[in-house]
């Protein structure tokens, strides 16, 4: 799916099929990598280690659930 189709509610009926589904976030969306120790910052504002660009990083999307977690 494309960013437009990234909303909460449609990713979270997707969740609750248990589906794992990929889609692009829009740069202005927030998020979290800190695990709540930090506050949600834009997309386009998260700093990425040589190993994050590689492997990804766990963020929470600003909106879901406090346990719901996503990869980036």
């Amino acid at each position: 799916m494309d960013s437009w189709y990234a909303t909460q509610a449609l990713m979270a009926q997707i969740d609750q099929l248990e589906k794992l589904y990929y889609c692009p976030l829009k740069v202005n969306r927030r998020v979290d990598d800190s695990s709540g120790c930090r506050p949600y910052v834009r997309v386009d504002e998260l700093v990425w280690s040589a190993e994050e660009l590689q492997q990804g990083k766990l963020i929470k999307v600003g909106g879901f659930p406090k346990d719901k977690k996503a990869s980036a």
